[in-house]
């Protein structure tokens, strides 16, 4: 299963950890994966041109320091509604956390 933890602070989106493989399908044929990895990268890509500190392996994906601009906070909400979209459709092989700072 991927897991996808977003933390908010202050009314901002701090940090993101994306973990795991889906096990959909075998490596090379996974639509869960290939969907998550395209849409996380695609952000955590834009988020490290502002800033943020990324670290990628098989399996993981771990951004910090996302930026309190409006336009990455965006990309970041925007991800977090494509993984819920993801989530609803394969709630199997994805699960999605947002913690807010007022829990």
């Amino acid at each position: 299963m991927i897991t996808c933890k977003f933390f908010k602070e202050n009314g901002f989106f701090e940090k993101f950890l994306i973990t795991g493989h889906s096990m959909y399908a075998q490596k090379g044929k996974d639509i869960v994966c290939a969907a998550v990895s395209v849409i996380a990268q695609h952000t955590a890509r834009y988020l490290l041109k502002n800033g943020a500190s990324v670290k990628i392996k098989d399996g993981y994906l771990d951004v910090k320091n996302i930026s309190h601009d409006n336009t990455s906070q965006i990309f970041v909400n925007e991800l977090i509604d494509t993984l819920k979209d993801l989530e609803e459709q394969y709630p199997k092989y994805l699960k999605l956390e947002v913690s807010n700072d007022e829990n």
